[in-house]
C-alpha cells in the first residue's frame, strides 16, 4: 500500500505526551470529555470504557485508539490492579482518508512485542535530559501510530501472523542481536523460554519454517544489506554475519541471489 508524503505530514503530532498508571481494584475514572487522539496499552488487568454511554471492553495485552469529540468513562479490573499506558496526541489536519483507516480497524487490536517496546521507549524518555526529546516523543507516536494501522490492517485481511507468539517475537529479536555468534536450537529456545520441540511447532505453525532455517535466512539477509550499504570486506561481513568462512558466506550469497558478493555489491554501486 503505498502512502503518500502528504499523508506522512498529517500523522506528525503537534503535542504530546505519556505516562502510565496502575488502578487498584474496582479503579474507575470520568466522565471526562477526551480531547486527543489516545493510544491505551493494557498490560495487566482490563478495562471497560463507555465513549458515548457505549461499552466496550479491553483486557491485559492489548491496545486500543481513542479519538478527540467523545465523553468517555473508564472502569478498571475489580478483584486486580490494572498496568495501563497511553501517549495521547494532538494531530492538527488529520486527513479523512487516514481518519477512515482508523477508524475501521479492530478494536482492541492485540499488544505486540514492537507495540510494547515502543511504549517503553516513550516512557523512558520522560527522565531524559535531552534537548531532542519531544521530537524523539513525537517520532515515537508517530511510529505507534502507522504500526497501529498496519497491524489492525492486517488483522482485517485475516493474517494470522499479525499477532504472533510471545515467544516467536523473543527469539526473533534474540537473532536479529546476536546474528554473529553461534545459534544453536537450545539456546534459541532457551532465549523464548520455551523447549527446542515447542519452538519448532511454533515456528512451523507461524512463519511456515525452522528456527535454524529462521537464523540463516536472517544471516543472508544482513550480508546482502552490508554488501550493499557499507565497504567492509566480504570476510569481514561473513564473520559479523555468523558465518564461520567466507567460502560458506559467498555460496549461501550466491543462492539467494545467483551472484557472487562482489557482483552483487558492484550491482548496488551502480543503481541509477
Amino acid at each position: 500500500m503505498t502512502i503518500s508524503q502528504d499523508q506522512d505530514a498529517l500523522l506528525w503530532p503537534e503535542f504530546i505526551q505519556v505516562g502510565d498508571i496502575v488502578y487498584p481494584p474496582g479503579g474507575t475514572f470520568g466522565p471526562r470529555l477526551q480531547n486527543y487522539t489516545q493510544l491505551v496499552m493494557i498490560h495487566t488487568g482490563e478495562m471497560t470504557v463507555w465513549v458515548d454511554n457505549q461499552p466496550s471492553y479491553a483486557p491485559a495485552g492489548t491496545v486500543s485508539i481513542l479519538f478527540p469529540g467523545h465523553k468517555e468513562r473508564f472502569a478498571f479490573a475489580a478483584d486486580s490492579d490494572t498496568w495501563h499506558s497511553f501517549i495521547h496526541m494532538t494531530i492538527p489536519n488529520i486527513s479523512d482518508s487516514l481518519d477512515a483507516r482508523l477508524r475501521r480497524l479492530p478494536w482492541p487490536l492485540p499488544l505486540s512485542q514492537p507495540m510494547t517496546d515502543l511504549t517503553f521507549n516513550a516512557l523512558a524518555l520522560r527522565t531524559t535530559t535531552l534537548s531532542t526529546a519531544d521530537a524523539m516523543l513525537k517520532a515515537l507516536g508517530a511510529q505507534m501510530l502507522w504500526r497501529y494501522i498496519g497491524e489492525g490492517e492486517r488483522l482485517l485481511m485475516g493474517n494470522a501472523s499479525t499477532t504472533p507468539h510471545p515467544a516467536i517475537e523473543r527469539v526473533r529479536q534474540f537473532i536479529q542481536s546476536h546474528l554473529g555468534e553461534p545459534l544453536t536450537l537450545e539456546s534459541l529456545a532457551s532465549a523464548a523460554a520455551v523447549s527446542p520441540s515447542h519452538l519448532i511447532r511454533l515456528f512451523q505453525s507461524e512463519m511456515n519454517t525452522t528456527p535454524i532455517a529462521y537464523v540463516w535466512e536472517r544471516r543472508v539477509t544482513m550480508g546482502i544489506e552490508l554488501l550493499e550499504n557499507t565497504g567492509l570486506s566480504v570476510g569481514m561481513i561473513a564473520e559479523r554475519c555468523g558465518f564461520q568462512t567466507s567460502y560458506h558466506f559467498s555460496r549461501r550469497i550466491r543462492q539467494a541471489t545467483k551472484l557472487s558478493p562482489l557482483e552483487v555489491r558492484r550491482r548496488a554501486w551502480q543503481r541509477g
